[in-house]
C-alpha cells in the first residue's frame, strides 16, 4: 500500500529526529515503525481486556524482514550484537 502524507511542525520534527537519531533508516521507516507501535499498543490493549496471547512481535517480524533494500541494510548493520 502507498500513502502519501504531509506532516508539518512537531509532528515533522519527530520523525526527521528518528532518522537522524539512526533509529530509521528514512522517513517511510520511521513512519512504519510508529504505525507498527500502535498497532501493538492496541494489540497489547485487547490483550489485557480479552487475556488473548500474542503471536510474534508484528515489530521483530518486520525486523527480520524490512520491505525496502535500503532499509534492509539498515538494519543488517544495526542489528548486529544487539540482543532481545
Amino acid at each position: 500500500m502507498n500513502v502519501n502524507l504531509h506532516l508539518s511542525g512537531e509532528l515533522e520534527d519527530f520523525v526527521n529526529g528518528l532518522v537522524k537519531r539512526g533509529l530509521a533508516a528514512n522517513k517511510t521507516e520511521a513512519i512504519r515503525l510508529a504505525i507498527i507501535k500502535y498497532y501493538e499498543d492496541q494489540l497489547r490493549m485487547k490483550k489485557m481486556v480479552h487475556e488473548e496471547p500474542l503471536e510474534k512481535s508484528t515489530a521483530e517480524t518486520h525486523w527480520n524482514n524490512p520491505s525496502d533494500e535500503k532499509a534492509s541494510e539498515f538494519y543488517k548493520k544495526n542489528r548486529k550484537g544487539k540482543t532481545g
